[in-house]
């Protein structure tokens, strides 16, 4: 995981995550500030990455292939999250390593149950989180009091009060210091991205280029892209800049 001593790659490393969220016009291409977020993660200092789980991590069930290429479906494996069915992988679950979340401790925040205590889903997700090494538990937890980073069960538009708790856990078993300013959190719905605003941590809507229909586009269809998982500071939900909540 990051380290905090304060040497020349450390400072350039703050440098990277200053010009990253100050430069005018910003970096768009997402591959590029994939590269510049990953050195700066790694150099300065230890960071956080939070994903919502339904149609985040996960994409509609039966939507693999069409309209949804890049997700997966793990067969014999159940997901109760909406009409049920069998789990669906987005890209980002899939692909988590190619982030710059690579580099950064890892937690959930679900509204959902992950299909409960010892379900498959639970198992599934847990395995390709912790593919780049940064999540040193299987247990999961409940809303309150947060006993884990994987934390289930918080209602939506309530999300950003569990994370202070994922923090706590992490500066409490593995000696992390994450800064609000190193949170980065990420989910399908704006109603549980724009109450981020204020709190000094980031959040960005994702899957924003396909919504579910049925759900009248509240929600994420296949959940999220590679590309969408970017170290941009604030909150940012669908729409481009002008929909930025300050």
């Amino acid at each position: 995981p990051p380290h905090n001593q304060p040497d020349n790659l450390s400072i350039l490393g703050l440098r990277l995550k200053f010009s990253l969220s100050t430069l005018h016009p910003p970096i768009s291409h997402p591959a590029m500030r994939v590269v510049l977020a990953t050195v700066a993660a790694a150099s300065a200092g230890d960071c956080l990455c939070i994903f919502d789980i339904d149609r985040t991590l996960t994409g509609s069930q039966g939507s693999a292939g069409s309209p949804c290429p890049t997700d997966e479906e793990i067969s014999g494996v159940y997901d109760v999250a909406y009409a049920g069915g069998t789990l669906v992988l987005s890209e980002v679950s899939q692909f988590i390593a190619q982030t710059f979340c690579s580099q950064c401790y890892i937690g959930t925040i679900s509204a959902g149950s992950a299909s409960g205590a010892g379900s498959a889903e639970r198992g599934v997700l847990h395995d390709k989180l912790a593919v780049p090494g940064h999540l040193p538990t299987t247990s999961w937890s409940a809303c309150s009091p947060v006993t884990s980073p994987l934390v289930t069960g918080c209602p939506d538009g309530t999300k950003q009060n569990a994370v202070g708790g994922i923090v706590s856990w992490y500066q409490q078993h593995v000696g992390a210091s994450i800064a609000n300013g190193d949170v980065h959190f990420y989910d399908d719905r704006a109603d549980n991205v724009k109450p981020f605003a204020s709190t000094g941590y980031n959040a960005r809507q994702i899957s924003c280029s396909s919504r579910d229909s049925k759900y009248g586009n509240a929600i994420g269809l296949c959940g999220a892209e590679v590309s969408e998982i970017v170290p941009d500071a604030g909150v940012q939900v669908c729409g481009g800049d002008d929909a930025l909540v300050v």
